[in-house]
């Protein structure tokens, strides 16, 4: 399971155990003038099923991937998706072939901050899976 907090946190659980397996905080960086500095929240998160791949949103402008490490002990960023605004909610297609993200203006549970650049709208954003090939020790 995968959980994200107000604190900036992203976490990894196990239903074996109380505290989570990682934990990378501030995961979406830190906003604000100096001396008062926040972490960005995140907002939504997502994992595609049977695989090590998850996705957070935060409104830093974009939504970032992650890989889960060996052992689910870490979670190392992949890369991040450019997007304007509040990422409020993010869901893998059942293929992993897109992810969709709901985006706006605001954060969906209140109206704490507003990003007048942004739209409110879905966004499907098309990925690309790639074979993990493993070099063989075999040399015949």
């Amino acid at each position: 399971m995968i959980s994200g907090a107000d604190d900036g946190s992203l976490a990894l659980w196990t239903v074996t155990k109380k505290k989570p397996l990682v934990m990378v905080r501030t995961a979406h960086g830190i906003h604000g003038d100096p001396g008062i500095q926040q972490p960005n929240w995140i907002t939504s998160v997502t994992a595609l099923l049977n695989s090590d791949l998850v996705a957070s949103g935060s409104h830093d402008s974009k939504i970032r991937l992650w890989k889960c490490g060996e052992g689910f002990k870490r979670l190392e960023p992949l890369f991040d998706i450019p997007m304007v605004g509040f990422v409020n909610s993010l869901k893998f297609s059942s293929s992993g072939d897109f992810l969709v993200a709901g985006v706006g203006q605001e954060h969906r549970l209140g109206r704490w901050w507003r990003l007048k650049e942004a739209k409110n709208g879905i966004y499907i954003i098309p990925l690309k899976k790639t074979e993990n090939k493993q070099e063989s020790g075999d040399s015949k």
